[in-house]
């Protein structure tokens, strides 16, 4: 009897190892991403994280001087309050332009100017601008058009009622996409890690609303618009992101991640750019796309990216709009947070102020009718007394700016 038992179990144990095997070898990349997130040792992609990163090339003019003097400049007592305040919670970079310049630069925690910063779903909203370039330029016919015209495994499916306008309000109506079930097996977990995402993304997610109808903040349709960019333009999305964004607003380029290596760009998280090139995105924005005479967004682009959703009234095309207001506003639903969500303890102080909102409370907040940006970058702030207030910064310049 106890060499029947022993046999079976040596035979149990060879299947269990030939099975995990076939697993490993169908997906490596995910395993050892899979490992790396269960043992604590990698969570976000940083430069070099596995190999699987893309380039992005820039065309960097000299980065801006700091100069807060003459018309436009901001009292030094505010700029050193905002300082402390980003100081002291775990901020990397504090960047603030105002008329026409860069009135304060600071960097944190070893970070400088040159150093690549994990934008996280701060890339959400570059993804967005991509899309723009693309309708633009007349690779995409518009926000309407239906995205299986180049996801083509949607044709003729449920999906194919789902629109370029429906991604970028999240609000494809796929099943939830926050579910945090970190098993190896969730589409959760396998959009994010897998070196074969882009096949999860388009044939694993179940089609549960009609588009258009219900918001879903989703990494995974995201990451889809990093699908369309490649298949409408023929080239990579991180070639034609340095090719119609980066190079045109003249900034420093970077990285982003690759499902695998020569795979399809995570453009919904894993963007990794120095902090002035973010900044220069938000200068673009302010401008209403308008650099070096001439426009790199289509008509009536601000119109339609600031225009908030039908499905969450706090969202525009992949941008986050400053109102309505909520003390604690939630990302992965409507309304108020139930549970983790961005502090808010005010209501913000310029009507009309968008911004890039991204994991870490890394934030870019733009206010084309004061003529300012202000960037801040870093990680989370929880700690007693120091967590992050996404009102406090972007109050305290206008307040200054505003006082006789």
């Amino acid at each position: 009897m106890g060499k029947m038992i022993g046999k079976v179990f040596i035979g149990f144990l060879a299947l269990v190892m030939l099975v995990g095997g076939v697993l490993y070898l169908q997906d490596p990349l995910f395993w050892k991403r899979y490992y790396l997130i269960a043992t604590g040792k990698g969570v976000l992609p940083q430069s070099g994280w596995d190999g699987s990163e893309f380039v992005v090339e820039g065309n960097p003019s000299p980065l801006f001087e700091v100069d807060n003097q003459g018309e436009g400049s901001i009292p030094s007592d505010a700029l050193a309050n905002v300082s402390q305040y980003a100081a002291e919670r775990r901020s990397t970079s504090l960047l603030i332009w105002h008329k026409g310049k860069l009135r304060f630069r600071e960097h944190y925690d070893g970070m400088d100017e040159n150093s690549l910063i994990v934008g996280k779903s701060m890339a959400k909203m570059v993804a967005s601008l991509v899309i723009s370039r693309a309708i633009k330029e007349g690779f995409i016919s518009g926000l309407d058009e239906p995205a299986a015209t180049y996801i083509n495994e949607w044709q003729g499916t449920e999906k194919d009622t789902i629109t370029i306008r429906h991604m970028l309000h999240m609000a494809a109506g796929f099943e939830q996409y926050y579910t945090l079930d970190m098993s190896p097996f969730s589409n959760f977990t396998r959009s994010y890690i897998s070196g074969y995402s882009d096949d999860v993304i388009i044939n694993d997610y179940t089609l549960i609303d009609k588009p258009g109808t219900k918001y879903d903040y989703s990494q995974a349709v995201s990451d889809l618009l990093a699908i369309v960019i490649k298949r409408a333009t023929g080239k990579p999305y991180g070639q034609y992101l340095s090719e119609s964004l980066i190079k045109p607003i003249h900034a420093q380029g970077g990285e982003v991640m690759l499902n695998r290596p020569q795979g399809v760009a995570h453009s919904g998280c894993c963007l990794l750019l120095p902090s002035e090139s973010w900044l220069r995105m938000g200068i673009l924005l302010k401008n209403g796309g308008q650099i070096d005479g001439q426009s790199l967004f289509p008509d009536n682009w601000m119109e339609e990216y600031l225009e908030p959703s039908p499905a969450n009234p706090a969202m525009g095309l992949h941008i986050w709009l400053g109102k309505p207001y909520l003390p604690k506003r939630a990302w992965a639903e409507v309304g108020p947070a139930k549970g983790f969500g961005v502090l808010h303890s005010e209501p913000y102080l310029a009507d009309d102020l968008f911004m890039f909102d991204g994991s870490g409370n890394q934030v870019m907040y733009i206010i084309p009718s004061m003529d300012l940006v202000i960037l801040r970058t870093g990680g989370f702030s929880w700690a007693p007394g120091k967590e992050w207030d996404n009102s406090y910064i972007p109050n305290t310049i206008i307040r200054s700016i505003m006082e006789p």
